[in-house]
């Protein structure tokens, strides 16, 4: 315990001077030095200094216990993604946020802090909890500076900014063997997550593999889970498409066993897009529809699902006005220019060839590459290549299939 900052805690909170609290037990410059933490000062000098106080030394030691086991609590729910734990912890803990600011666990319960707003998607708290860390990172110990920064990079994930994100994690692999082994599955998970939407496959799929062993070895089930879905979208991605089928029909028993909602319907979502792919679009259709009223109307999830949803209705000749009307609306409060593409891209699916091809190449091509959406960028120019393969235009059909491999891959 930081016994001096203990004292200057209750002194303030009991409204004493240092004059008041010092007479009579010792001296203010020596009072001055114990509550800086310069000094350690003798038992009998903390009992008397906290006693005046109405304060028993042998009650704040089994506080500062009591905080230890609550913060290790927390710490462990963010290791095993117990989303409603760890809000229940935290509540709990900002109870006694003054006291903890006077201890050495402070570092500690900030950062996590961090972490848990992120976990929470929550921007605003996460902003202005990255800005006090800024101040406070002068002095964090070795690990606690590894951790700001491994959290900082999964603060980058939840604003979209990917590169930035891989970037802070990339500096951290020469130092992984510092830390202590728990948090590594963590870090192999957040990898293999930013590899994939970079399209690097191989890449991916060899941090996800890494995550999957980490988080079976220290019995992380729930974690697992989100590192199996991982796996099942890179065999997806890579045409591996019975090994994808067999793992997402284990997710989608064990997220339910476990009541894990959100992370069903993330499984049903990707499932869908495999069944996609193998031309199931009338079986894709009936899972995704199974889903769509669950989720929320307002949220990005609920207008990727109708976005999935209009591919497969118009691969099955179905009648999609409905649903472009449905995307507009969800669409209209929190407009996203990604889905504001799709919308105009399926309504111009009506007119002529021409048109949508001209679509492809003015506006939806140049948009995915210049915003990083790689896999729909590749899904374009496979479209145009093909069309200017048919035109024998050779030039512009060698530009789009090119752009495939070197925006792939492992080539990136």
């Amino acid at each position: 315990m930081n016994v001096g900052s203990v004292i200057k805690y209750y002194r303030s909170k009991n409204g004493l001077t240092q004059q008041q609290l010092a007479d009579g037990i010792c001296s203010i410059s020596h009072l001055s030095k114990i509550e800086s933490n310069a000094y350690i000062p003798h038992e009998t000098t903390t009992q008397a200094l906290l006693a005046k106080m109405g304060v028993q030394w042998k009650t704040e030691i089994d506080k500062h216990r009591r905080l230890e086991r609550e913060l290790g609590g927390f710490i462990d729910c963010s290791i095993h993604f117990d989303l409603v734990a760890m809000r229940k912890q935290y509540e709990e803990l900002e109870r006694e946020n003054d006291y903890i600011q006077s201890t050495e666990l402070v570092n500690q319960y900030e950062l996590y802090k961090f972490r848990f707003y992120t976990f929470d998607n929550d921007h605003n708290r996460a902003e202005s909890q990255k800005n006090f860390l800024e101040r406070l990172k002068g002095s964090f110990s070795a690990p606690e500076k590894w951790l700001y920064q491994f959290f900082l990079a999964i603060y980058h994930t939840m604003k979209g900014q990917t590169e930035q994100s891989l970037k802070l994690l990339n500096g951290l692999e020469e130092g992984i063997q510092s830390i202590p082994q728990k948090f590594e599955g963590e870090y192999y998970y957040q990898k293999a997550r930013l590899l994939i939407l970079q399209d690097r496959y191989e890449r991916s799929a060899y941090y996800a593999e890494l995550a999957v062993r980490n988080y079976q070895f220290h019995y992380n089930y729930i974690r697992l889970l989100h590192a199996q879905l991982l796996l099942a979208i890179n065999y997806t991605r890579r045409n591996l498409l019975v090994q994808a089928v067999e793992l997402y029909t284990v997710l989608k028993r064990n997220s339910q066993i476990t009541g894990q909602t959100e992370l069903y319907y993330q499984t049903i979502y990707n499932y869908a897009e495999l069944l996609k792919e193998k031309g199931d679009n009338s079986q894709a259709l009936e899972e995704l529809q199974e889903i769509k009223n669950q989720i929320p109307s307002d949220s990005y999830f609920f207008k990727a699902i109708l976005v999935s949803i209009l591919e497969a209705a118009t691969e099955t000749g179905q009648d999609i006005k409905g649903f472009i009307r449905e995307l507009k609306e969800a669409n209209t409060e929190q407009k996203d220019e990604f889905f504001q593409m799709y919308i105009d891209y399926f309504e111009k699916r009506s007119f002529s060839q021409p048109d949508l091809l001209a679509y492809y190449e003015e506006k939806m091509f140049p948009f995915f590459r210049k915003n990083g959406y790689i896999k729909e960028a590749r899904k374009v120019s496979s479209q145009l290549a093909l069309h200017y393969q048919k035109k024998k235009e050779w030039e512009k059909a060698h530009f789009y299939s090119v752009y495939q491999d070197q925006n792939g891959g492992e080539f990136t």
